[in-house]
Formats: C-alpha cells, sequence, structure tokens
C-alpha cells in the first residue's frame, strides 16, 4: 500500500512578473507544475547548503597542516586547561 504525505504547510513569497515567468518557463522544461519546481529547487540548493555548512574540506596544504599538528600537538596551555574542566565540556 501506498503511504500519503499530507502537505500541511505553506510557504508564500512575492517577486515581480519576471522572475515568475522565468521560473515557470524552467517548471514547464522540466515537466513540473511551479509549486513542485520551486519545492524541488529549494529543497536541493537547502540540502547542498546545510551539508557544506557540516563537511570541513580541505586543500592539500591545509591538510598537510592539520596533520602536523595533529602528529605534533602543541602543550596545553592555561586557556585549554580551563576549557577541558569545564563541567558540560564532554556532552
Amino acid at each position: 500500500m501506498q503511504t500519503v504525505h499530507l502537505k500541511n504547510a505553506r510557504v508564500e513569497f512575492k517577486t515581480t512578473q519576471d522572475i515568475k515567468a522565468l521560473m515557470q518557463n524552467a517548471a514547464n522544461v522540466m515537466g513540473l507544475d511551479l509549486s513542485s519546481f520551486l519545492i524541488s529547487v529549494a529543497t536541493k540548493e537547502a540540502k547542498k547548503i546545510l551539508k557544506e555548512e557540516k563537511i570541513l574540506s580541505l586543500n592539500s596544504k591545509e591538510w598537510q597542516d592539520f596533520e602536523k599538528v595533529l602528529s605534533n600537538p602543541p602543550k596545553a596551555n592555561t586557556e585549554l586547561k580551563n576549557l577541558m574542566v569545564l563541567e558540560d565540556f564532554n556532552e
């Protein structure tokens, strides 16, 4: 049996006629109605933004520098020692 997902949230926004026509034309090319097109594009972009926010990307030099610090960590200073003993630090 197929699961039915009820759409119970609404999003509204204003735009110019030119932008609406542009989006409508793109939706038509994709064979979608305007709402489905906008939801699809916005969802894809939102996921991309959130993924980029969570993933750390380093170039070769940055990775080498990172590995050096991991292999040869600096001595703990007073500020770091104070941070490590905070009550919520390990949560």
